[in-house]
């Protein structure tokens, strides 16, 4: 769901106004892996998204963000649940939504003890079996091999960004966001956006994220958004 929110002049970003951010944030040369999470959290939890800090955790309902990166949609496929005992890497994956590298032999997978030995190949995400809804390995309507997109966002008074993986349940909301901004002559890119949660009925409950444009950026913040994607585009080439 997208939202339209009467225009905020209070709001401001540490990282896009402190003269001294990108000097410090080349120093510690950050990469998409070393970021924060932001969570959507589960249906049985509270609907606010948990921010670390120095001074300890805090819970936020919303939460007005600047997007410098998105990625395309994504995909990645377990055959086995953390509370399997699986909480490594996705048995296949795929970078672009389009082709998957991994391995999708379920029996293989349940009989092998590492990822290491499983016995990988490289297929189009449009013809496997688990892209397709229904195929949910739970049983539910979904899709057993889930898509996202990944935001690189900074928000409020932290220098660093965080990283958001956008859920599927929540593309199409975010899809239609970007098209209104499009609509208003408007870029993501360019724009502060505050997010939110809405709490949806499934088995079991789950959140989605709202979207809603807050104002659009002002010049200088805009020229230093540029400088600090840079930045951390540089650094992501190193890792």
């Amino acid at each position: 769901m997208t939202k339209e929110l009467s225009k905020k002049t209070g709001n401001s970003f540490l990282s896009l106004t402190d003269p001294e951010a990108a000097a410090m944030i080349a120093e510690v040369q950050p990469t998409p892996a070393d970021l924060q999470k932001l969570v959507v959290p589960s249906g049985s939890g509270g609907a606010a998204f948990v921010i670390e800090s120095l001074d300890g955790e805090r819970f936020e309902k919303t939460l007005d963000v600047v997007v410098a990166y998105e990625s395309p949609i994504e995909r990645s496929f377990y055959a086995t649940g953390i509370d399997e005992g699986d909480g490594g890497p996705p048995h296949c994956s795929s970078s672009d939504g389009r082709n998957g590298f991994g391995c999708r032999d379920i029996d293989a997978i349940h009989a092998s003890n590492s990822h290491d030995d499983l016995p990988t190949t490289e297929q189009e995400c449009s013809g496997c079996a688990f892209s397709k809804f229904g195929s949910d390995l739970g049983g539910g309507k979904g899709q057993a091999c889930k898509q996202r997109v990944r935001l690189v966002i900074f928000s409020g008074d932290a220098l660093l960004p965080m990283v958001l993986q956008v859920p599927a349940a929540t593309l199409k909301a975010f899809k239609q966001y970007k098209m209104k901004l499009v609509n208003g002559r408007k870029r993501l890119s360019r724009s502060v956006t505050q997010l939110s949660l809405a709490k949806q009925s499934g088995s079991p409950d789950y959140y989605t994220v709202e979207f809603g444009f807050v104002r659009d950026l002002t010049e200088d913040e805009t020229g230093r958004l540029a400088e600090l994607s840079g930045i951390l585009a540089d650094a992501a080439k190193t890792a």
